[in-house]
């Protein structure tokens, strides 16, 4: 559409250009007056040139501004349509690792883990196409409160490393680091906890919420625990350790400093 200042930037450059002579002499008493205003004259058109050169920049910025917020808008969609994918791996990895832990928790002797027993396929990485989509969602997710997302793949890349020194460790006999029963119970309760903070995004992920939770208190994490079977009357270590941690914070990753 056309600018509407157009037709009065016309007008002017037509008296601009009468008063430069460039069309010819005009009638002494017009040209004298106008040539008085002269020095005004040249003001007024910089001040109108500058202000349609300012209005239009403004609204080309406005319009890509708008098609970039469009656009930012579909791919969030786009993501959220694959989003209970992904999530469902984050949590089959969860609960992959809770019972391999526990395997190793049944083969503790004297409260510790012998040395050559923890299997090298326990540190089995998350595949990195589940996290890269975690990663988009959160960037393209502008209008949402996604902390406890970024506490749960925080918490995927500290468990991922945790485990690898568990199993570097006990491979390695020199290492004379002795890993405790309760050491590993505890890995047991951060992948649960991983299993619990993917588990919470489902319900925004099928479009049965317009949001995603903002907190995730340990009731979260009894559930996970209880959806992967491991009830609270046969490990009551586990929950004893809830309890314990409950008195202490809010949730599995206040010590993220990323949500309370």
């Amino acid at each position: 559409m056309r600018d509407p200042w157009f037709p009065i930037a016309l007008l002017i450059i037509v008296l601009l250009v009468v008063w430069l002579g460039i069309i010819g002499p005009m009638p002494g008493g017009f040209s004298s007056w106008l040539q008085s205003w002269q020095t005004l004259a040249a003001a007024l058109v910089a001040s109108i040139a500058a202000f349609i050169a300012f209005r239009n920049t403004s609204l080309t910025l406005k319009q890509s501004e708008k098609l970039e917020s469009h656009r930012r808008n579909r791919k969030h969609a786009a993501i959220r349509a694959v989003l209970p994918l992904a999530l469902a791996q984050v949590t089959n990895y969860a609960a992959r690792s809770v019972h391999a832990l526990n395997n190793l928790v049944n083969l503790c002797v004297d409260e510790s883990l012998p040395v050559e027993i923890a299997p090298k396929e326990l540190a089995e990485p998350l595949p990195s196409e589940t996290l890269k989509s975690l990663a988009e969602f959160i960037e393209y997710s502008d209008s949402i409160d996604v902390s406890i997302l970024e506490s749960t793949v925080a918490a995927i890349q500290i468990h991922d490393s945790r485990m690898r020194s568990l199993v570097q460790d006990n491979q390695d006999p020199s290492s004379g680091r002795v890993i405790l029963k309760i050491e590993i119970e505890n890995y047991i309760i951060d992948a649960a906890s991983i299993y619990a903070g993917a588990a919470s995004a489902f319900d925004y992920a099928r479009r049965r919420q317009p949001h995603l939770p903002t907190t995730l208190p340990w009731d979260s994490v009894r559930g996970a625990l209880r959806n992967m079977r491991f009830w609270d009357e046969h490990f009551t270590a586990l929950y004893e350790a809830l309890d314990r941690l409950e008195m202490t914070s809010s949730g599995p990753f206040e010590k993220l400093n990323v949500t309370n």
